[in-house]
């Protein structure tokens, strides 16, 4: 067996840190859906707008979110795939009932 190296370990418990927050991943599951503004993501999760700056300006700095400015909003959009398959797994497992998609035999063989 093929040992994984420590630092892509390191690397792993990185990432699941910086999402592991309560309203980073909820902003994450709301992103799903494609990019926010600020005073959106604002009403979606009910954060005040410094705490919700100092979460969203973290995950961009891990790369985990783009944002762009559209006139005077700024929209956030999840950067990396990757994270997206990861919050859409969290939600398989702990709110089935929220996931806009069926899970068949066969996509679960696919993968």
């Amino acid at each position: 067996m093929q040992s994984i190296p420590k630092e892509k370990i390191s690397m792993a418990s990185e990432g699941l840190r910086a999402i592991s927050h309560e309203l980073r991943l909820s902003v994450l599951c709301h992103l799903l859906n494609g990019s926010m503004c600020v005073a959106e993501l604002i009403e979606a999760t009910g954060a005040s707008q410094s705490n919700l700056s100092q979460h969203l300006a973290k995950m961009r700095l891990m790369g985990i979110l783009n944002n762009e400015k559209r006139g005077q909003q700024v929209y956030y959009r999840i950067a990396n795939p990757a994270f997206a398959e990861l919050v859409e797994a969290l939600q398989k497992i702990y709110c089935p009932e929220m996931c806009n998609f069926v899970l068949t035999e066969d996509a679960l063989e696919e993968r």
